[in-house]
């Protein structure tokens, strides 16, 4: 029971982690019911009690009787983090204890495994709106910097597109367009990740879309298809609904519509109301893309050093 227990509050806390992020869960909201979560993972009702208990005590969760099960209200706060992260924190510093890096080195041997080295990648897909958040979460998060590609300029590069595929340490590509990313980075020797998206992310997607429509806010028209790709070959994915900047009408997505918008559309929208009430999407890959990511980068350093200090 305790590891169901876990496993569910793992999940839940997942979600809302997520959509306190998304903006999609705002503290305060109702979460469902004990029995709701003991249908969704086919328990009994004290197992899901149970977890939200391990959650209320992490302070993510408000228990009020009778009323429900809400969002705490200070659990996207700084206070709630650090309590979250100071378990995990402390277990990684122990673990590195106990392959002789004492804990005050720590920080400094991540940062030379991560920042030895600048390295470039070269990003492919098909529209602005992905090439933008391919690039920026690349950058913002493992330090790599990216040149972005439209996939004809990878079949016919031109002088510029030429010099970003020549200089590139790595290629990042939608799988749309794997195969014709593929060819290029064998011949370089280089090597190519997949864009893949987060379980939890799709897991809330998914969700959404069973219950009624739910709208994607992007810049580029091709934004459509892209869109279509991902969601067509599931079921409710007709509910996934595109709106496009400039040419659909943005007022017109319910308030209370489950809604994300692309970073590059949230940059566009200003000081609109929609801006001020969704929070762009940041970081969308999945924990095996961050992993590929995340070996490349510390190998790619490592090596570096190595050959610094041999």
């Amino acid at each position: 029971m305790a590891e169901r227990r876990s496993e569910i509050a793992d999940t839940i806390r997942q979600r809302i982690m997520s959509g306190l992020h998304l903006g999609t869960l705002p503290p305060g909201t109702r979460l469902p019911s004990t029995r709701e979560i003991a249908d969704e993972f086919d328990v009994a009702p004290r197992t899901a009690m149970s977890a939200y208990r391990l959650l209320e005590a992490e302070g993510l969760v408000e228990l009020r009787r009778r009323s429900g099960i809400y969002v705490a209200a200070g659990s996207g706060g700084n206070s709630a983090m650090l309590t979250q992260l100071a378990g995990w924190v402390v277990d990684v510093l122990l673990d590195a204890r106990a392959r002789e890096i004492p804990p005050v080195a720590f920080p400094e041997r991540v940062r030379r495994c991560l920042e030895t080295l600048r390295l470039r990648a070269v990003c492919v897909a098909g529209n602005a709106d992905q090439l933008d958040h391919i690039c920026h979460e690349l950058h913002d998060d493992y330090g790599i910097e990216s040149e972005a590609l439209a996939p004809e300029q990878v079949s016919e590069p031109d002088a510029d597109a030429q010099h970003a595929i020549a200089r590139a340490d790595l290629f990042v590509t939608t799988a749309t367009y794997v195969l014709r990313v593929q060819p290029v980075a064998q011949r370089l020797g280089r090597p190519l990740i997949s864009v893949s998206l987060r379980r939890e992310l799709m897991g809330e997607f998914l969700r959404q879309l069973s219950r009624g429509p739910v709208y994607f806010v992007a810049s580029d028209p091709r934004f459509r298809d892209a869109l279509h790709v991902v969601f067509d070959p599931l079921s409710h994915g007709r509910n996934a609904r595109p709106v496009i900047l400039g040419e659909d009408d943005i007022d017109a997505i319910p308030v209370d519509a489950p809604t994300y918008v692309m970073r590059l559309a949230h940059e566009r929208l200003g000081d609109s109301a929609l801006a001020g009430r969704v929070f762009p999407l940041r970081r969308i890959f999945s924990n095996e893309m961050a992993q590929e990511l995340l070996t490349f980068v510390v190998r790619a350093n490592m090596a570096a050093m190595t050959g610094r200090t041999g």
